[in-house]
Parts: C-alpha cells; structure tokens; sequence
C-alpha cells in the first residue's frame, strides 16, 4: 500500500516505535499482521518483545521464515530473499530495522577484497532490494524501513536535509534512496525545560528547519506526530482507503 521511510539519529527510538508501550502513549504495529527484518540481534526494546516478535533463523530454506515473526540478518542477498519470500503473504506490513547496516555491515566484511569494485556491487545489491520492496507495495502491503539519518545544511536557505547514511555515492547518485519511499518522516527530539523530559516526535513534512521530510497533500494534520508506527499505519490506511 505504502513505502514510509524512517530517518532518525542513533538513539532516537525507531524500534521503539514498533511497539506496543502504553506508558509512553504508542500503539504501535500489529505484531499478527507484521514480519520485521532486524539486520542486528539487539533485543526489541519493548515488554513482551519476544512473544509479539518470536525470531527464525535465516537459513537456505526461507520456509523457515514460517516459524516466526522475526528475522536477524544483514546479508543482502537473504534480505531479498526475504522479502520476495513475503510477497503474497498474509503479513499487511514489513519492517527493515536499521536499513544503514545492510550496506554497511557488508562493506566492512568485504573491504580488502573488493577494492574499487565494492560501491558497484553495493549498489546492485541495493537495487535487488528496493526492486523486492517495490514489489511488496504492488502485493498492498507497508514497507517501512529504519535508518539512521545525516544531517547536510543547504546553504541557501539554512534548511537541514536529513538523508540516509550510506556507504558511497552509488547509492545516493543512482537510486536516491529518500525518492524511492512515498512518506518520510524524521525523527525530532528536543528538551522541554518546563516539564524536564525530552520529547520525541516525527515530521511528516517539510518545515522551517528540515527540508526532507514529505508526505502527499492532506495525509497528516499534524506537523509532529508521536513517535507510533501504529499511528502512521492508522493514518496512511485512512488516506488510502477512504
């Protein structure tokens, strides 16, 4: 149905976001109906996180995939694998949680021996990935994927362009990865002095300080939303759907 696109700094709480956490006022994302990605093995910060996400090993055979709710590899090509596995499945969404780690995990492990040749074949391999993505929105599913962010000042207006951290320009030359998802939404903390807490919130579209975020005319009524996956999966479906 939808590609949304998280972009935040390290320690924002984009996992956080998938989960059911009454305390801080997030739904989150139905873990029935959810098949999550993770490309480290982190625990999912969230009570009850294993019982809502059960994990599966990643093996030769992606039927194994039926086992669970849950899913720990950054290798590209079982990521792809994966999701083509869950095209025509009965999961309405799919989470890639943190998105940076694929290309970033593999350039570390491959340096030595690819020399130049690395930045080509990362940006295969992410071709091969965002192809399978565009293939689960055509199956009506939402993709989301969680990446860190980086931060580039534009000089003409002192707007900040938040974009995904990548490993080359490649990537960001050739496919752009913010232009391939329909909704991006950043990730904004900031301190309130009165009530001595920090607040987290995402942009849903363009504002006076960030120029990347975007989402079609009239889906968000809010500038800043709570930090919810489940929120946005609500708000996306009744934009769609009617």
């Amino acid at each position: 149905m939808a590609k949304i696109l998280v972009l935040a700094k390290s320690g924002f709480g984009k996992t956080t976001s998938i989960g059911n956490i009454p305390e801080l006022g997030i739904e989150g994302l139905n873990p029935e109906e959810t098949y999550l990605l993770s490309t480290t093995s982190k625990p999912l910060p969230f009570k009850g996180s294993k019982k809502a996400y059960p994990i599966t090993q990643m093996t030769k055979n992606v039927e194994s995939m039926k086992t669970g709710r849950r899913v720990v590899t950054s290798n590209p090509k079982q990521v792809e694998a994966a999701l083509n596995f869950l095209i025509g499945s009965p999961f309405k969404s799919v989470v890639i949680d943190d998105f940076n780690y694929i290309m970033q995990d593999w350039y570390m492990e491959n340096a030595l021996a690819t020399g130049w040749d690395g930045p080509k074949k990362i940006g295969y391999f992410m071709g091969k990935i965002f192809s399978a993505i565009e293939q689960l929105d055509l199956d009506g599913k939402d993709i989301y994927v969680l990446a860190h962010g980086e931060e580039h000042k534009n000089d003409q207006d002192g707007r900040v362009y938040m974009k995904m951290k990548t490993t080359g320009n490649m990537v960001d030359s050739y496919l752009t990865p913010e232009g391939k998802f329909d909704v991006v939404v950043l990730g904004i903390s900031r301190y309130d002095a009165s009530d001595k807490k920090v607040e987290k919130n995402f942009l849903t579209n363009e504002s006076e300080q960030y120029s990347s975020a975007k989402s079609p005319f009239g889906m968000f009524p809010d500038l800043l939303i709570p930090n919810d996956l489940g929120l946005v999966s609500k708000t996306v479906k009744e934009y769609y759907e009617g």
